[in-house]
């Protein structure tokens, strides 16, 4: 007689068993599949926000660094072409050729809301001979260099005796700061999103200096308005601590 060979298999409580881990393991898999997605978003968000901060301080430093010495003489004294306060400032650079034509230009920096974001908006206008403040411009000369849940505070500093002082709002229309710094700080008031941009105005004179006829020059008077220099070595001086200002705190080139 053959003896009959029996298969063995798995027990039904041995399958609902296996399924159950299975069922586990792919859970928990999927929950570290989505911590990982969730982290990996996070880090592009951060990147594009260095990315975007890092390009608006290259334009702001370019700007403040070109920034030209005009005065108008409208009133009953000459006055510097620059306004500023916490929310933006306006001033005249040279524009370099491209994408347009080349020369001076108003820049303005401001503030715009955009839903529960805000903008910092750079906007230009063609300076044209006569003009004492910004025109506005047309949406083609108007850009948004950083956009997001930000705050955006300016603040100027003036050097007198040697002593720094910072304004929320500059005070002086016949000088100019010696430094400008931006603060980007979240909306929520959790922080900062990056350390400051300080950037130094490097012009040492206005264009009008360039006249012999016109009498105004600071090229050597500490920044302010007047027909001679009196105070080169204070000048000099503070030229070389603004500079290392520059370096020391916020960002670096």
């Amino acid at each position: 007689m053959v003896p009959q060979m029996r298969e063995r298999g798995f027990t039904l409580i041995e399958l609902l068993v296996s399924m159950t881990l299975l069922t586990m393991i792919l859970g928990l898999l999927g929950i570290g599949l989505r911590v990982i997605a969730r982290d990996w978003d996070k880090s592009v968000e951060r990147i594009d926000q260095i990315d975007m901060i890092s390009r608006a301080h290259e334009i702001l430093r370019r700007d403040i660094h070109g920034l030209q010495r005009l005065i108008s003489t409208s009133g009953s004294k000459p006055t510097f072409l620059f306004k500023g306060n916490q929310d933006g400032m306006t001033f005249v650079v040279v524009e370099p050729p491209f994408p347009t034509q080349p020369g001076l230009y108003f820049i303005n920096y401001s503030v715009k809301s955009n839903g529960s974001n805000s903008d910092l908006v750079r906007a230009r206008a063609q300076f044209q001979p006569k003009m004492i403040s910004f025109p506005g411009a047309t949406p083609a000369n108007k850009v948004s260099l950083i956009q997001g849940p930000y705050r955006y505070r300016f603040a100027y500093s003036e050097t007198s005796n040697l002593q720094r002082r910072w304004h929320d709002s500059w005070p002086f229309e016949t000088r100019l700061p010696d430094l400008i710094r931006l603060q980007v700080s979240y909306a929520s008031g959790t922080g900062t999103l990056l350390p400051p941009i300080i950037a130094a105005v490097k012009a040492d004179a206005e264009l009008s200096c360039l006249g012999a006829e016109i009498p105004f020059c600071s090229a050597k008077t500490g920044g302010e308005l007047s027909t001679q220099s009196n105070k080169p070595r204070e000048r000099a001086t503070q030229k070389k601590q603004d500079e290392s200002t520059e370096r020391r705190e916020g960002w670096n080139e």
